[in-house]
Order: structure tokens, then C-alpha cells, then sequence
């Protein structure tokens, strides 16, 4: 007699299934099937033979098989409705906080319905089926959100596709309560977009974006890509903010539409970052924690992506991220979850031993992983943070001091990236402040620089490099052969333009200079009376017009407008920045807590399969 299991109504339905297709057994067809769809007859032998085989009981072999009989007929006849009426058969998943008036039964169903209907409709169509409110609800479907104002056709949307229905949280609602005409979403984009905006200005010293490389040297990039992936790591990081608080529906939303961002930038631009493999990585980690195998195929390809990512950026073998960083146990963090999360899937298709050998992997790099809790309380006791104690320990293989001396090499190297950086936004500000070349080119900081340290003036300088095009050669040779230009007034190009009123002129005419020659010199000295009387008295109250460029600096008039945020801007890129982690590695600091477990929960069911 056959030892029945206790195994999950899901697991007991693929080995059935399993055994059906091994035996070619159309269930839909006679001799199992009547014409009217009713049951017929099912071989006893092969009852017991599967029950045999399953150890399981031949009761629950025979109820599994009506149950997949019926689920085949049902598929067959929805599929004869649509051809002949258009009435599409929709599969629904509801996760996240599922109301509590909702019955097991309408959590996961099929829906009739027609698809020429958009978003919202549906939307109001589950939300009378669940009980939920429609503004409660989120759908997603073939990996992208539903969007409410498109036909389902125009979304990808077919006959027995998978649509997952999230149900946002009280909380979450209220959130979104608060943003009033404008989502949070938008809210998020726009605050990307200033900060993109103050890293072009180079003139912000607070918030700002960097995009850089695995070594911390800005990536430059065309200004088109660079909004692209700039709004797209924005996202991205809003996203798993919502991760961390374990809002995962609203995290998985925030996700998608990160990789809508990036899908706009260049494939070899992505390689050059991890950032897009660990936007799959975390889609996939949604994917399982709102428990959605409908989505598998998906995850399959996400993943697959992933690994591809990481080894382009990584190396084969983790060698080129060796070679850069010294060590690699940082980033081993993701493979973590990489390879769990290809074994769950693996798991959910039958691929029994791929599920197996990728458990194994993930487990044998958690262990190394593995930060023992008194090790970490010693190090954060230090005055270090629980981050740094963790990726420390990590590196170090568990070694305290080692730990201790990686983490403050860590810090010393953060303090010379960010000395660096602040070195760049200076000589980027210092060019926006000495204006454009004559081809349109910002002027050169360095060559401005050299010019000075070889004796020339600041005024000469930045004036002959609009001339020349920043060319050091001809800028030198023009000034030694005009030598009027270095005649110029010197200025402090740090100084900040000082807004020539009517007072400021009428102060220097009062002297008996004239009213433009008074208004230039003012201009040439930044409202500086005294220095404008000075000039105008030593040249007789006579200037010559200073040589111009068909593209010189932005008038203050420009200025303003380019450097002006509204306060809306503002207050977006106010509630932006607590989800903006504070270091670059943060995206590393996974303590993989739940990863041990689900690494444990599904070896134990793969055993329990194998019994």
C-alpha cells in the first residue's frame, strides 16, 4: 500500500501532470472525457501505478486527475468562446494586503472578459470580485503595469494571460492620497530630473547625481542617456526603499518603471554599471515575495539577463571586479539571491536537479557570507555602522581587526572620491562662470588655469580663450600680440555677479563719466563701484568694448532661469532623498537572512519530492 505525503495541492498536481504527459493522456479527450464534458472512464491500473509511484494515496491520485480533467476541458472550451465571441479568459493572482472580506476563492480565478476594455475598466471589474477599492489596486501583467486609459490589446494583454492584481496597503494608500493631482511616481521623476538638472548646472554643493563606474570615476555621458539612467538608478533606489520596508507591490511598481528607463540607454552603457542586473534581480525578488509563479517565465528571462550583466561587468570568474576592488565578497551577496532565486524557478518547472545543484550554489556562498551577530555587535561597538560592520566582516572573512582596517581604508577611499568630485563640481562651476568659446564650448578650467599660473590675468585669459576656443597655443600667441588684452581689469572669477541697478550707475555718472561708459565698467567689476571709478579714471573715461564671442556666458537674466527651482521641485527632491542610500554599496548590504530560510524551505521540499 502506498505511504501517503503531505504535500501542497500545487506540488501534487505537477507530478500528476507530469506522469499524464509521460503517458500522452489527454484528459479533454474519450475515453476520459464525455461529449457533453462530463467525466468518463479512468484506467484503475494507471491509478494505482501513479500512486505507487508518487506515494500517494489512490484517492488523491483520482481527485487530482478530475481536478486537472476539468481545468483542461474548462481551457479548451474558453478558448472555443473566444474564437467564436472574442470573450477572452483572463487568469488573476491577488497579492499584497488582500482585504480580509475576500474569500480564498476569488484570490486566484479566472475572469471573463472582453479586451477591447482599458486599464481602469478592468480595474473596476476586480475590484467588485475582491472587494478592494479600485484605487486600492495595481495590475500588472507580461512584466509591465497596466496603464488605466489603454485598451488591454495595446498592452500585450491576450486570451489566458496572467495578470497580477496587487493590493496596496492602507498606508500605501494614504501615501498616495497625499500627492494630491500629481502621483508620487511623477513626484519621483520630477526630482530626477533637478537633480540632473544641478549636476548639468554644476552649481548645487547639496544634493546632486553621480553617476560613476565600479571604481567611482564618473561615467560622461550624452546628455539624453544621462537623464536616461540618471531617472532610471532614481527609480531604481525608490524602489528599493520600498524593498527594505517590505512593500513589495509598491516596490515592484516603482521597478518597472525603472526598466522602462533603462531599456532607453545603450547596451554598452549598461555594461559599463551593475545597476541594470540588480533591477532584475530585485523585479524577480518582488516576483517571489508578492508569491507570484505566474510570472515565472518573466523571472526565467530577467534572470538570465542578470547573470549575462554581471558577468560582462564582473568577469567570468568575478576577475575583473577583483582586479578593481581587490575582493569580491561584497558583490557574492547577489549571487546569493541570483542563484536562489534561478532554483525556485527551476523548482516551479520540474527541473528537479537544476533546482537542486542552484540551492547548493546559493548555500555555499551564504555560508561564506555568514557574519556571526557577536562579531558584528563587537565591530559596530567601534563606532562603525551596521552596513560597514556586515560588508567588512564579509571581506574579511570573519576577522575583526582585518575588518576594522578594510572598513576604514573603505572610508578613506569614499573621502578621496569625494574630494575629487567636489574638485570637479568646482572647476565646472568656475567654467559655467567664465562662459562659452566661440564654437560654443564651455571654457577650459585647466588651460584657464595654466594661463594664469604663467603670469596672465583672469580677465585675459578667459577673454582670449572665447576667442581661440580654448586653445593654449593661439590664446598665447594672441595675447602677445594684443597686448591691450592684458590691460584688462583682473577679476575674481569666484566673485558672484552683483545686479548693476539704476543707483549703482547713477553713483559713477554723478562723477561725470558717461552712462554706458559707467554701466560697462560696473558690469567689468561686478558692481564694484570703486574699482569701475578706477578704471574709468585711469582710461579718461573712455572703455573699449570688450572682445565678444557669438556665444559668451548666460546673461543673469539666463542664469536665473536655468538655476531657479520652483518650490515644488523642491519640496520632490526634499522626500526623494531620505530613499537615496548615503553610499554607493548600499544596494551589497543584504544581511540574507530571508535567504537562508527559502534556501532551507525549498531543499526540504526538494527532499520531500524525492522521497
Amino acid at each position: 500500500m502506498a505511504c501517503s505525503r503531505n504535500l501542497p495541492t500545487e506540488e501534487i498536481q505537477r507530478l500528476v501532470r507530469e506522469e499524464l504527459n509521460k503517458e500522452k493522456v489527454k484528459l479533454w479527450l474519450s475515453p476520459y472525457t464525455k461529449e457533453n464534458g462530463e467525466a468518463d472512464q479512468f484506467p484503475q491500473e494507471l491509478v494505482d501505478k501513479y500512486a505507487a509511484k508518487l506515494k500517494l494515496s489512490p484517492e488523491i491520485i483520482a481527485s487530482t486527475i478530475e481536478e486537472l480533467r476539468q481545468h483542461a476541458v474548462n481551457k479548451l472550451a474558453a478558448r472555443q468562446k473566444f474564437q467564436q465571441s472574442g470573450i477572452a479568459t483572463l487568469k488573476i493572482k491577488l497579492a499584497g494586503n488582500i482585504p480580509s472580506t475576500c474569500s480564498p476563492a476569488n484570490t486566484a480565478f479566472e475572469l471573463e472578459t472582453k479586451l477591447d476594455i482599458n486599464g481602469l475598466e478592468l480595474k473596476q471589474i476586480l475590484s467588485t470580485k475582491s472587494g478592494a477599492e479600485c484605487d486600492h489596486l495595481k495590475l500588472i501583467s507580461c512584466g509591465h503595469v497596466v496603464e488605466d486609459d489603454k485598451p488591454l490589446t495595446a498592452q500585450h494583454i491576450k486570451h489566458q494571460s496572467q495578470v497580477m492584481v496587487i493590493c496596496l496597503s492602507e498606508t500605501e494608500i494614504e501615501v498616495r492620497k497625499k500627492e494630491q493631482q500629481i502621483t508620487q511616481l511623477q513626484k519621483t521623476r520630477e526630482a530626477a530630473e533637478v537633480l540632473v538638472r544641478r549636476t548639468e548646472d554644476g552649481v548645487h554643493d547639496d544634493y546632486y547625481l553621480q553617476i560613476a563606474d565600479h571604481t567611482g570615476k564618473p561615467i560622461q555621458l550624452p546628455a539624453a542617456e544621462h537623464k536616461a539612467l540618471a531617472m532610471a538608478m532614481t527609480l531604481n533606489e525608490k524602489g528599493r526603499a520600498a524593498l527594505k520596508r517590505k512593500q513589495h507591490g509598491e516596490a515592484l511598481l516603482y521597478l518597472l518603471e525603472a526598466d522602462k528607463e533603462f531599456r532607453q540607454c545603450r547596451s554598452d552603457i549598461l555594461n559599463a554599471v551593475d545597476n541594470y542586473a540588480v533591477l532584475c534581480l530585485d523585479i524577480c525578488w518582488c516576483y517571489l515575495c508578492l508569491q507570484n509563479i505566474n510570472d515565472l517565465p518573466d523571472a526565467e528571462s530577467r534572470l538570465k539577463t542578470c547573470e549575462q550583466c554581471l558577468k560582462r561587468s564582473y568577469g567570468e570568474n568575478l576577475e575583473r571586479l577583483t582586479a578593481v576592488k581587490g575582493d569580491s565578497f561584497r558583490e557574492m551577496a547577489l549571487f546569493v539571491r541570483l542563484h536562489l532565486l534561478q532554483g525556485v524557478v527551476a523548482f516551479y518547472q520540474n527541473r528537479r536537479d537544476d533546482a537542486w545543484t542552484l540551492m547548493e550554489k546559493a548555500e555555499t556562498t551564504w555560508k561564506k557570507l555568514h557574519v556571526d551577530t557577536d562579531k558584528l555587535s563587537q565591530v559596530m561597538a567601534m563606532g562603525f555602522t551596521e552596513p560597514e560592520a556586515r560588508l567588512g566582516l564579509r571581506t574579511s572573512q570573519g576577522n575583526i581587526e582585518l575588518a576594522v582596517m578594510k572598513i576604514t581604508d573603505k572610508r578613506e577611499e569614499r573621502k578621496q572620491i569625494a574630494k575629487r568630485e567636489a574638485e570637479e563640481r568646482k572647476k565646472k562651476k568656475l567654467s559655467k562662470k567664465l562662459g562659452k568659446t566661440a564654437n560654443g564650448q564651455w571654457v577650459n578650467v585647466d588651460v584657464y588655469e595654466t594661463l594664469i599660473s604663467m603670469g596672465f590675468s583672469k580677465s585675459a585669459a578667459s577673454t582670449v580663450l572665447k576667442q581661440t576656443n580654448n586653445d593654449i597655443n593661439l590664446a598665447i600667441q594672441t595675447l602677445n600680440e594684443h597686448p591691450e588684452l592684458l590691460a584688462l581689469p583682473d577679476i575674481d572669477s569666484d566673485e558672484e555677479d552683483v545686479p548693476i541697478t539704476d543707483e549703482l550707475i547713477a553713483g559713477v555718472t554723478a562723477l561725470g563719466f558717461a552712462f554706458d561708459m559707467a554701466k560697462l565698467a560696473l558690469q567689468r567689476h561686478h558692481g564694484d563701484s570703486q574699482r569701475a571709478i578706477n578704471e574709468l579714471l585711469a582710461r579718461g573715461g573712455v572703455l573699449s568694448p570688450e572682445p565678444s564671442t557669438s556665444s559668451g556666458s548666460p546673461s543673469k537674466k539666463t542664469k536665473n532661469k536655468a538655476g531657479t527651482e520652483t518650490e515644488e521641485e523642491k519640496q520632490a527632491v526634499k522626500e526623494l532623498v531620505p530613499d537615496i542610500p548615503e553610499h554607493e554599496e548600499d544596494y551589497l548590504d543584504l544581511s540574507l537572512d530571508e535567504e537562508g530560510r527559502l534556501i532551507e524551505e525549498y531543499k526540504t521540499r526538494l527532499l520531500s519530492l524525492a522521497q
